[in-house]
C-alpha cells in the first residue's frame, strides 16, 4: 500500500498532537548520532573554552617576557653608560697621570741637563724665553705669528751650550719636548719649534727625552737628526 499525500499530513498532525511520539520516532528517522548531538556540541565548547585559556596564558607569558627582554635592555642601557663613565674618568685619571708624569720629567730633565745633553753640547745649561732677547724683539717687530708666538711658550725646555761638533759656530739651542712616552707628536713639535727659533736668528736643534721611546719612534728621530734621551726617574 503506497504512502500518500494524504497519510503524511495525517502523520504530521498525529505527531504534533502526541509529542511523546515524536521522541519515539526521532531515533528512528535521525538514527543515534543526533541523539549525541547535544554531546559532541557540549565537548566542542569545553575544547573551545580550553583554547581560549590556553591562548590566553600564551599571550601572559608572551607580555611577561615582553617585560623581561624591556627590563634587561634597561639594564643593559645602564651597564653602557656605567661603562662609559667609568671610561671617561680612566681616561681623564690617564691623562692627569700622563701630564703629573709629564711635569717630573721636565724636572728631571731640568735637573739633569748638563749630563742629559753633554754629548752634544759644551757647558749646557737650561734657559727660558725671556733669557733670548731675538724672542722679545721678533715680537715687537711682528715677525713671530700668534702661532709661533705660542708654540714657543710652550715649549718644555730650552738648552742652550755650544756645538760639540761644530765649536766655531755660535751658540746652539736645543728645543727639547718632554714625555714619558715618547710619540711622534713630541718629534713634530720639537722639530717645529726648533725652526721658530731658528726663523728669528738663533742656531737651533730639535731634541725630545722621556723613558720609553719605540723602535720606530727611535729611527726616525735618527732619520729626522733629531737628539732623543731616555732616562729612568728612579735613577
Amino acid at each position: 500500500m503506497a504512502f500518500t499525500v494524504t497519510d503524511v499530513r495525517d502523520l504530521i498532525r498525529l505527531l504534533a498532537e502526541h509529542p511523546e511520539w515524536r521522541a519515539e520516532l526521532r531515533p528512528l528517522i535521525l538514527g543515534d548520532d543526533f541523539d549525541r548531538l547535544p554531546g559532541i556540541v557540549a565537548e566542542l565548547a569545553e575544547a573551545q573554552r580550553r583554547t581560549e585559556a590556553v591562548v590566553s596564558e600564551l599571550a601572559e607569558a608572551q607580555r611577561r617576557t615582553e617585560a623581561i627582554v624591556s627590563e634587561l635592555a634597561e639594564a643593559q642601557r645602564r651597564t653602557e653608560i656605567r661603562l662609559l663613565e667609568l671610561g671617561n674618568k680612566i681616561d681623564s685619571l690617564s691623562d692627569r697621570m700622563d701630564q703629573d708624569t709629564g711635569s717630573t720629567y721636565e724636572v728631571l730633565f731640568e735637573r739633569k741637563a748638563p749630563s742629559l745633553f753633554g754629548e752634544w753640547l759644551r757647558r749646557p745649561r737650561v734657559v727660558t724665553l725671556s733669557d733670548l732677547e731675538r724672542v722679545d724683539e721678533a715680537d715687537a717687530s711682528g715677525q713671530l705669528s700668534e702661532h709661533d708666538r705660542a708654540a714657543l711658550h710652550a715649549l718644555d725646555m730650552i738648552v742652550s751650550g755650544r756645538d760639540r761638533g761644530a765649536p766655531d759656530q755660535p751658540e746652539t739651542l736645543l728645543a727639547v719636548e718632554v714625555s714619558r712616552t715618547l710619540d711622534v707628536d713630541d718629534l713634530d713639535r720639537a722639530e717645529e719649534r726648533a725652526k721658530i727659533l731658528g726663523s728669528i736668528g738663533y742656531r737651533a736643534r730639535a731634541a725630545v727625552g722621556g723613558r720609553f721611546a719605540s723602535e720606530r719612534i727611535r729611527d726616525l728621530a735618527i732619520q729626522r737628526d733629531i737628539i732623543l734621551r731616555l732616562v729612568d726617574q728612579s735613577r
